[in-house]
This record gives C-alpha cells, sequence and structure tokens, in this order.
C-alpha cells in the first residue's frame, strides 16, 4: 500500500496532467482558428504564450474554487461535506487540499499564475 503523501500526490499529478493537456489543446485549437477566433499573425508566438497563460490562470483558478468547495470552504458545506479519504484511511479534506494542490503545482514546475 502506497504512503499517503504518495497517494495524494498522484491524484494531484493527473489533475495537472489534465490541466497541462487541456491547455495545450485548447491553445492549439483556438490558434489554428477552430472558434473563429484569428490569432494576431504579426507575434504569433507572444499570442500564443498569453492566451496559454490565459487559459492556464482560468482553469488553476476554477480547479482551485473545486478544491475550496471538497475543504469545506464553500456554501456547499453548510448542506454537507464530501471528503476525500484515501486507502490508508487519511483524510486529504482538511489537510489544505486548495493550497496542497497550488503547491504541488509550483514544486513540479508549473505555474499558479
Amino acid at each position: 500500500m502506497a504512503e499517503s503523501k504518495e497517494i495524494i500526490n498522484a491524484v494531484f499529478e493527473s489533475w495537472a496532467d489534465n490541466l497541462d493537456g487541456t491547455i495545450e489543446t485548447l491553445t492549439s485549437q483556438i490558434m489554428s482558428g477552430q472558434y473563429g477566433v484569428l490569432p494576431d499573425s504579426r507575434n504569433l508566438l507572444e499570442t500564443e504564450r498569453r492566451l496559454s497563460f490565459l487559459i492556464r490562470r482560468e482553469l488553476t483558478s476554477m480547479m482551485f474554487g473545486y478544491c475550496v468547495t471538497i475543504d469545506g470552504g464553500s456554501d456547499s458545506a453548510d448542506t454537507g461535506m464530501v471528503y476525500l479519504i484515501d486507502e490508508n484511511g487519511t483524510d486529504h479534506t482538511r489537510l489544505g487540499l486548495h493550497s496542497a494542490f497550488l503547491a504541488y503545482l509550483d514544486n513540479t514546475g508549473r505555474s499558479t499564475v
């Protein structure tokens, strides 16, 4: 059985990998004009960099909000709680999941903007 830190890091890596893939896909699709938005052709590299930054900022913020909700920091906690407990019995819900996820992103070289 894996240690609790290893388990939560595996969850965070899965989330971060999905985040990276979504950012890459959306940036590519937008840059290629698939959404009917034409990128600034005068400086495509800078446009792509800015777009990627914007998408990362917004999606990271959304995921942070999900973690805050799981942590009990939203109005839904007044109704009830969902707990994130690993197979070792460690409750990651009350361990600051939102902060831990952002720290994981930083520690693995992913910008949290």
